[in-house]
């Protein structure tokens, strides 16, 4: 295998043009696109219109009536069930007037259209697809929410989403929603606790700052030069399967290959030394780009020495995706009749995978159900894979679409080699 695997490197290498392509390309389209669409990237805001139903089955004043009640059944002394009471009306827990407040905010408002509807004609809206999500607030809301802030009984009250799929939309609902009710319950345990301590004094909670924006520890944000270096050096990495497999067109028309065959050559040695050999030239070509890409465009400074380890495993796995489709490209130039046919079918393959997985245009301005074909294909993987890396998501996380990309090579290598042609094949 060693000879056809020198064989192809020195093929490749002896294609100047070809070698120019494959490093300066990436690095000149991350330039371009990095400066002229940064707000494809940086601002997907546009992909997150949606129309949401809000169902309210709680009995709000119900509920502060019955919490009266149960203080006077209660055994705390008049005194502290006065106090209650007047905490009562202080928080005020009306959780439709917090919702509606939010998503009729100037900023929301823009994105979120919200419909008051009943339980059942939400869920027939939800299932014709006319709306997004369902926010359900239970019957005895308040009533949970004051015995468990107040009282500290019960386990509290929570708000229901409902949703057809996890998408990217459900999720920013979902965080919408968590962020409310988060300020919401902090706000209201500072207010009751300065209220009434145990010993009945007093106390003022430090004053918080309003407004803003939170950044989550942890997550970072990704830049259109980190989104662009990686998404167009995946296709640049990719189309060299193809320029590997179309090599292989003159090996077949001037004979070589069979008369390697006639020499007592093993076909599998041939496949083999091909892909090998895309894949050590895809690696090379994956790190030099990226490093020439974070040198020129300060990609990622200061990140630790783990970081570029978890970019290594993933670009080691993309390219033995990419050394496959070379060896399943190059089994189709062989078995047909005509291999330049051959070498368009891999073409618009390798179009088809760009586009749908994230290497020409960002997932998120795609329809969603061809935003979830997109991360499924090989290259989709690793480009949202390497996003989650990047914005810190622990690398025990993402071993699933790192198993996928193991089970992609081995499939699409499988199929190369049964594929290609055995002794006496051509």
């Amino acid at each position: 295998m060693g000879i056809y695997f020198k064989k192809d490197i020195l093929l490749f290498w002896r294609d100047r043009k070809e070698v120019l392509v494959a490093l300066l390309l990436p690095i000149a389209l991350t330039l371009i696109l990095g400066f002229a669409l940064p707000g494809w990237v940086n601002n997907s805001n546009p992909s997150l219109e949606m129309k949401v139903a809000l169902v309210n089955q709680n009995r709000h004043t119900e509920g502060v009536a019955r919490f009266h009640e149960q203080l006077k059944g209660s055994l705390l002394s008049p005194d502290e069930q006065d106090g209650l009471v007047e905490e009562t009306a202080m928080l005020d827990l009306d959780p439709e007037a917090m919702l509606m407040g939010m998503f009729r905010s100037e900023d929301v408002s823009r994105y979120i259209e919200v419909l008051q509807l009943d339980h059942e004609t939400a869920y027939t809206k939800l299932k014709a697809g006319e709306v997004t999500a369902v926010i359900t607030i239970p019957e005895t809301y308040t009533l949970d929410s004051l015995n468990k802030l107040l009282l500290n009984e019960g386990d509290g009250a929570a708000l229901l989403l409902t949703a057809e799929g996890d998408t990217t939309k459900v999720s920013v609902l979902q965080n919408m929603l968590n962020g409310l009710l988060s300020t919401v319950n902090y706000q209201a345990a500072l207010s009751h606790a300065a209220g009434s301590g145990s010993d009945g004094s007093t106390w003022s909670a430090p004053r918080t700052p309003v407004g803003g924006l939170e950044r989550i520890e942890g997550v970072r944000m990704i830049t259109s030069f980190q989104y662009f270096a990686f998404a167009i050096t995946i296709f640049v990495t990719l189309s060299i399967s193809i320029t590997m497999a179309s090599k292989s067109i003159t090996e077949k028309r001037e004979k070589v290959f069979t008369r390697l065959l006639y020499s007592g050559a093993r076909p599998m040695q041939f496949q083999l030394g091909k892909m090998a050999s895309t894949f050590c030239i895809a690696l090379l070509q994956m790190l030099v780009v990226i490093l020439l890409s974070h040198v020129l465009f300060q990609l990622f400074p200061g990140r630790p020495l783990s970081f570029w380890l978890g970019l290594g495993i993933f670009m080691v796995l993309l390219c033995a995706v990419v050394a496959a489709f070379a060896g399943l490209f190059t089994a189709m130039v062989f078995r047909m009749k005509d291999g330049d046919v051959a070498v368009g079918i891999s073409f618009i393959a390798l179009i088809l995978l760009g586009v749908i997985g994230g290497s020409m245009v960002p997932m998120y301005i795609l329809p969603d159900w061809l935003m979830e074909v997109g991360r499924l294909t090989p290259n989709g993987l690793a480009l949202t894979s390497l996003i989650q890396w990047i914005q810190g998501t622990p690398l025990q996380e993402l071993w699933l679409p790192m198993l996928s990309l193991g089970i992609y090579t081995v499939i699409i290598m499988a199929a190369g080699l049964w594929m290609f042609p055995k002794k006496g094949g051509i």
